[in-house]
């Protein structure tokens, strides 16, 4: 495999890698409502899914930092 080709393939894993918290966080909303753990009367249910969703696309965003700026110190 050349060394284009390698680095492109290490990208796109890392990229996934870093998407992971962020489908954990949909699917753990998903998973709730599928099985009717919140229901529409739930307190503070907006609260809630806007934190899950925040939570995830922050963990997602400093995971892909750690990987640019680890990418970026090994050239």
């Amino acid at each position: 495999m050349s060394v284009p080709g390698k680095h492109r393939y290490r990208s796109a894993m890392f990229a996934a890698i870093a998407f992971i918290p962020w489908l954990i966080s949909m699917y753990m909303l998903y998973w709730f409502e599928r099985d009717q753990i919140w229901v529409v009367e739930t307190l503070h249910r907006d609260k809630m899914t806007v934190a899950i969703l925040l939570t995830g696309m922050v963990l997602s965003f400093l995971l892909q930092s750690y990987f640019l700026k680890r990418e970026k110190n090994t050239h």
